[in-house]
C-alpha cells in the first residue's frame, strides 16, 4: 500500500517587498496565479538598512496581504518565498528568518485565519539598526520615504 502525503496548502502573509507594486512581488509572486487579500497580524515590524522590513514578535498590527496560490503552483511559490527569506527550514542555523503559523484577520470581514509568515530571528540586530514602523505599515513607510 502506497501512502500519499500532501502538504496542506497554508496561505502566506506578506507585509514587504513581497506585496504588490515592490520588487520582489514580480519576481516571486506575479509568475504564479494568486488572489491577494488585505488583512492584518501581530507582530512589531522594522525597516532594515539593507531596504527591507524585519518583523518581530508582539502585539501591534502589521498590515500586509494573504496570498492564496493555486494548488499546483502552492510548492513552487513557497519554495521561491522559502530562498527569498533564507529559510532553508525549522532550525536551520543558515536561517534568516523562520517561516511560522501565525492567525491573520481579513480586513474586509475580521475572519481569523491560519498563515504561514516569515520571522526575522535576530531580534537583537533588527531592534538595534532597524528603524521602527510605528503603524505597522511597511508600504505607507517606504511612500513616505520617497515623498521626502
Amino acid at each position: 500500500m502506497e501512502w500519499l502525503f500532501v502538504r496542506q496548502m497554508i496561505p502566506v502573509f506578506v507585509y514587504g517587498t513581497l506585496l504588490e507594486g515592490f520588487q520582489n512581488h514580480d519576481l516571486y509572486v506575479k509568475p504564479y496565479q494568486h488572489q491577494a487579500i488585505p488583512a492584518k497580524i501581530k507582530g512589531e515590524i522594522y525597516h532594515l538598512p539593507q531596504g527591507y522590513p524585519g518583523l518581530l514578535e508582539g502585539t501591534d498590527d502589521v498590515m500586509g496581504t494573504i496570498l492564496y496560490f493555486l494548488p499546483e503552483e502552492y510548492e513552487a511559490a513557497l519554495a521561491g518565498l522559502d530562498e527569498l527569506e533564507t529559510y532553508f527550514g525549522p532550525n536551520d542555523p543558515r536561517n534568516e528568518y523562520d517561516r511560522i503559523k501565525v492567525t491573520a484577520v481579513l480586513l474586509h470581514t475580521n475572519e481569523e485565519m491560519t498563515t504561514y509568515v516569515y520571522r526575522y530571528l535576530d531580534e537583537e540586530y533588527v531592534k538595534s539598526l532597524g528603524c521602527r514602523v510605528h503603524d505597522g505599515d511597511w508600504r505607507s513607510y517606504m511612500l513616505a520615504q520617497e515623498a521626502e
